[in-house]
């Protein structure tokens, strides 16, 4: 009879690695497009536009108040884990648009290429131990305990973001926006399964 199997620290590091930098990515395609998504990241970008604060800034601080229940429900491992995550992404997502131009986005496509980004980026940091703050590792607290699906937790909360984010960005954005978050929610639940994943 075989043991779990498990990730190895080099397994963790260049999955977390991976997945902060898709995330990244398919953030600086959302703000270049002017466009939004859901979760801890969606409220930022609402703050953002509506004040004109630095995203990277607002998605720190926005994160915060979800390390405490990560500490106290997960372990600080996981904690620390999604701090370093976010904080990266954070970082990322204004460098990305200073090495490589974004002159030309269709807002449709880039929700689209964003929704996969990012969806693939959550999925990379869930399995090594991390997540991209906020949201996420209510999602992820709630799917390890519960076995309902992260996705649809996070679908919810993007429901509340995107009836703030008519404020802000106008109805053909918020559309765009729209289908790039069904995109991303829709990913992560149908390949983020406990069933289909053995190693931790």
């Amino acid at each position: 009879m075989t043991g779990t199997a498990s990730h190895s620290a080099f397994d963790n590091v260049q999955g977390q690695v991976f997945g902060i930098i898709m995330t990244a990515f398919g953030i600086s395609l959302l703000h270049a497009a002017g466009l939004i998504t859901g979760q801890a990241a969606g409220l930022s970008f609402v703050i953002s536009y509506a004040t004109g604060a630095d995203f990277g800034l607002v998605f720190f601080l926005v994160n915060l108040p979800f390390y405490a229940l990560a500490v106290a429900r997960i372990g600080w491992r996981f904690a620390a884990r999604s701090l370093v995550a976010v904080t990266s992404i954070s970082l990322l997502s204004a460098v990305f648009p200073r090495v490589m131009s974004y002159d030309l986005l269709e807002p449709h496509v880039a929700a689209v290429l964003a929704g996969f980004c990012v969806g693939i980026g959550v999925i990379g940091l869930f399995r090594h131990g991390s997540s991209g703050g906020g949201v996420g590792i209510l999602a992820y607290y709630i799917q390890e305990k519960t076995g309902f699906r992260a996705g649809w937790i996070q679908a919810m909360f993007d429901v509340v973001i995107f009836a703030l984010a008519v404020f802000v960005i106008d109805g053909k954005a918020l559309l765009a926006s729209m289908l790039g978050a069904a995109v991303l929610n829709a990913f992560v639940s149908f390949n983020h399964r406990a069933d289909w994943y053995v190693a931790r």
